[in-house]
């Protein structure tokens, strides 16, 4: 085995051992407390469609509404049980709009997103990487992490790039959000 081939392989496991880490010290679980909210229609780069939805919100005996917004073709759930808080104001949907250019930019441009659901104190973004079959959520808030799930995920180096580039994309994603989610409650 040459040296370099060695350190490929040596570098693969540790980055392998380190996501492994990671999803230990994360092992909490991440569940929706929200029934599916319809496919909205369209798309564009920034649109706003109306959707609420009242559901009972057993943690705080309220009731939660939701209300979703449709960013570069992913659609932006927002929770709240305070009717102030359902809409997003354009600085807002600018830095949502921004945060999933650079992912395509920076992890890989052929992600399929499922939805960004933005509660008071935390916020959860699911998508799918269909090269590698790997689905994920980067969450914030008490369970702020990646969270991966593929099945016979094929170890190989584009594989690896992909995850390592994800992970990294992780702390952007933590510190825009809260960024946002702290801006939300402050006005």
């Amino acid at each position: 085995m040459n040296t370099n081939s060695y350190d490929n392989t040596k570098k693969m496991l540790n980055t392998l051992r380190n996501l492994n880490e990671s999803r230990v010290r994360d092992a909490k679980l991440i569940k929706e407390q929200q029934q599916p909210l319809s496919q909205p229609q369209g798309g564009g780069a920034v649109s706003f469609q109306q959707g609420r939805e009242e559901q009972a919100f057993s943690n705080k005996g309220g009731e939660e509404s939701s209300d979703y917004a449709v960013i570069n073709d992913v659609e932006v759930v927002i929770h709240s049980e305070d009717p102030e808080d359902m809409e997003l104001n354009d600085d807002e949907k600018g830095r949502i709009s921004q945060l999933i250019d650079d992912f395509r930019a920076e992890v890989v441009e052929t992600a399929e997103f499922d939805k960004l659901n933005v509660y008071e104190t935390n916020a959860k973004l699911d998508g799918r990487l269909g090269d590698i079959n790997l689905q994920f959520t980067l969450s914030t808030g008490d369970d702020t992490g990646l969270y991966i799930n593929g099945q016979m995920l094929k170890i190989d180096e584009n594989s690896l790039l992909v995850l390592e580039k994800l992970l990294a994309y992780e702390l952007k994603f933590s510190s825009t959000i809260n960024d946002l989610l702290v801006r939300r409650r402050t006005t």
